[in-house]
């Protein structure tokens, strides 16, 4: 199954970047410079800007074209950015769990994904956050092992 990165998974980033009421700007950064990074299409591009301009709900990320593997790297990367000022609000902490169920994922599932995601941050820093691409390369093996319990 393959792990892909899109419009999706960034508007995913911008909701749970949103929960605690403010876009920081090396949030909208991050976000942006992953977008330029997977070369997304204009709309999609815009569909992106207008997540990190208006604050967007996690009720209103898609998810239905999402495979569970990109389902599982949407919630862990989302667990990790929300990790990265060093503390997690409980605003984020409901968003990602709102993030969890509207991706289907189950507790157990949730919680294989954060650890796989922490244990690669750790060797990370912040600003290597949004560079998926190589986030993608580095959690698809631990994530691709995550049952569906």
């Amino acid at each position: 199954m393959d792990l892909t990165i899109g419009r999706d998974t960034l508007v995913a980033l911008a909701a749970v970047a949103w929960a605690d009421g403010i876009m920081a700007p090396e949030e909208a950064r991050g976000i942006r410079a992953a977008a330029r990074q997977l070369g997304l299409g204009e709309d999609d591009q815009h569909t992106i800007e207008h997540a990190i301009e208006f604050r967007i709900e996690v009720s209103e990320v898609e998810t239905l074209r999402m495979n569970r593997l990109t389902r599982l790297f949407t919630f862990a990367i989302a667990s990790w950015i929300a990790t990265l000022d060093g503390k997690v609000t409980v605003e984020e902490e409901t968003a990602l769990r709102a993030l969890g169920d509207r991706l289907g994922l189950s507790s157990v599932a949730r919680e294989r994904a954060k650890t796989v995601a922490v244990a690669i941050g750790q060797a990370n820093s912040a600003i290597e956050a949004y560079d998926l691409v190589k986030l993608r390369s580095r959690l698809s093996v631990g994530l691709s092992q995550i049952g569906d319990d």
